[in-house]
């Protein structure tokens, strides 16, 4: 009535009213932030370098724009024994030898790879910090040469900069496990505590060693079990808001044609080795001198003595390469098991990408299991239900989800548990981050109410809205109860759930009730033989 009195000029005038009261908007569940190492970190219009910030991605083809490719990693052909080999190959005697291809720079990088399992798992839009590339410098074009190891001081100051971003709900820090043992500890920690502090995002927590071999059996994941029980214990007030998942993915990221024999030349001893063993089988299988003379030389120029003066192009490597495997099948057999090798991945992307096609399939109150993920061949450990259990149901409750392979579905991820596995309100990732969801999305929706008047009519405005939120996410699911008033209660006033006191102090108290839902985690079938004729 206010207005009217201000008019003065004869006429017709307008006044709308809103059909509608405020109401919340739900925010955003599934927006990982992954901090890690990259082939570069550059803005592909200003040229200019993005290390240590936030980049906002929403493909693979972004990814590429900004930060490059992934490490081109070098491996070397050595001797093995007849109890730890990867092949066979005559040598130039005529004996039949044992090799391995290992790695003998020891260096590994897992952001590109967890970003493309991300992506082929139902991934969309998500954030990068990169804290350096694969030399460890702040370099703007693509990184070529020998990388370092990774440095937890560079994880550390990522995760400073992950603290300041909003809008992630999920903490990823894929090259987090290629840290030392004492390393580890510091970095696992500061990802659960930041998630407990800002309460806006979970963790997902690759164990330590995830890509060490000598954890792909039963007794070596059993001990980075107890080895991360231990890394993790000081965090124990954040447990809830985070989750681990093993063992390690045998992956189809890579193909034949990101690899070829300078892969293989991590070194000169490792080279010549290889060299000689495929000249042994060209000797074999090339009597003809003419046709012998055109692989040596083929040989050589892949595997020359010296350096040359200039470098092979891309495209010549290539057509060498695929020239060498045709003529030498021991090479393709050498590189098959070097694809194998390098296709190894931490479970981290993978569940990153899950749980943002749960969330978007069937709502992020479902829990983010029973999922088969795509690229994955196979868990580098094989394990049994009885087996599981000691994972799944620990006695401290630091549950470790575990990814196991079953008959026509491949890999299934087969738990779906907190840090918090004790505790019979945060036990479930689903629940976690159905409160993640709500608390949220109720405290941007009372902003603008930061300043509003703190009186009945306010209190019933805020109520109604928060109400509303939670009866549509009651009739989606989100929510247990045969009907809404089953389902929740929200409360807020004075003699209910303020005092005059807290009025005169500038607090408004909303109490909100939720009746969670909780996954049918174990099914029980009973059955009973009933005998013919008898009642």
């Amino acid at each position: 009535m206010s207005s009217l009195r201000n008019r003065t000029t004869p006429g017709v005038y307008l006044t709308e009213l809103p059909a509608f009261p405020p109401s919340i908007i739900g925010v955003a569940t599934a927006v990982p932030i992954f901090v890690g190492y990259t082939d570069y970190a550059t803005d592909p219009t200003s040229k200019k370098q993005l290390y240590m910030q936030a980049v906002e991605i929403n493909s693979m083809a972004d990814y590429y724009s900004y930060f490059g490719y992934g490490y081109d990693s070098k491996y070397a052909v050595t001797t093995g024994t007849a109890d730890l080999f990867d092949f066979e190959a005559v040598d130039s005697a005529g004996a039949i030898g044992y090799y391995s291809v290992t790695n003998t720079e020891t260096v590994h990088f897992n952001t590109f790879t967890a970003l493309k399992l991300f992506y082929a798992n139902g991934g969309g839009r998500c954030y990068v910090v990169s804290v350096g590339n694969y030399g460890g410098v702040k370099s703007t074009t693509m990184f070529v040469g020998t990388g370092v190891s990774i440095v937890k001081q560079d994880l550390l100051d990522g995760l400073d900069v992950a603290h300041d971003t909003v809008g992630p709900t999920m903490l990823v820090v894929p090259d987090a496990c290629l840290l030392t043992a004492t390393e580890y500890p510091d970095v696992a920690v500061k990802e659960l505590e930041q998630a407990f502090s800002l309460q806006d995002r979970v963790a997902i927590l690759d164990l330590q060693g995830a890509m060490d071999p000598a954890t792909w059996n039963k007794v070596g994941l059993a001990a980075q079990r107890d080895a991360f029980y231990a890394a993790i214990n000081s965090a124990a007030t954040a447990f809830s808001y985070g989750t681990a998942y093993a063992p390690a993915l045998q992956t189809t990221i890579l193909s034949t044609s990101d690899i070829d024999y300078t892969n293989l030349q991590a070194n000169a001893a490792g080279a010549t080795l290889l060299k000689g063993l495929l000249s042994t089988q060209c000797n074999t299988l090339y009597t003809d001198t003419s046709k012998n003379k055109q692989v040596t030389d083929k040989l050589d120029e892949a595997f020359p003595a010296t350096p040359p003066t200039t470098p092979l192009t891309p495209d010549q490597i290539q057509s060498l390469n695929q020239y060498l495997t045709n003529a030498l099948p021991l090479l393709g057999q050498v590189e098959g098991i070097l694809l194998n090798k390098l296709n190894v991945a931490p479970p981290s992307g993978v569940l990153a990408g899950i749980w943002t096609s749960n969330d978007a399939n069937r709502g992020v109150w479902n829990a983010p299991a029973n999922m088969s993920c795509v690229s994955v061949i196979a868990p580098e450990v094989p394990m049994t239900d009885a087996e599981q259990g000691d994972y799944n149901v620990p006695l401290n409750g630091n549950a470790i989800n575990i990814l196991r392979a079953f008959t026509n579905r491949g890999t299934v991820v087969w738990g779906a548990r907190t840090l918090d596995g004790n505790s019979n309100d945060y036990r479930y990732i689903q629940v976690r981050r159905t409160l993640v969801y709500i608390e949220q999305s109720v405290k941007t929706a009372l902003q603008p109410f930061v300043f509003a008047p703190n009186d009945g009519k306010t209190w019933v405005t805020v109520t109604g809205m928060i109400s509303d939120f939670l009866t549509g996410l009651w009739t989606q699911g989100g929510l247990m109860g045969d009907k809404a008033s089953d389902a929740f209660t929200v409360q807020c006033g004075l003699g209910s759930t303020m005092t005059g006191q807290d009025i005169l102090n500038g607090y408004m108290v909303v109490a909100v009730t939720l009746q969670m839902v909780h996954p049918a985690e174990f099914i029980e079938l009973t059955f009973t033989q009933k005998m013919q004729g008898v009642s």
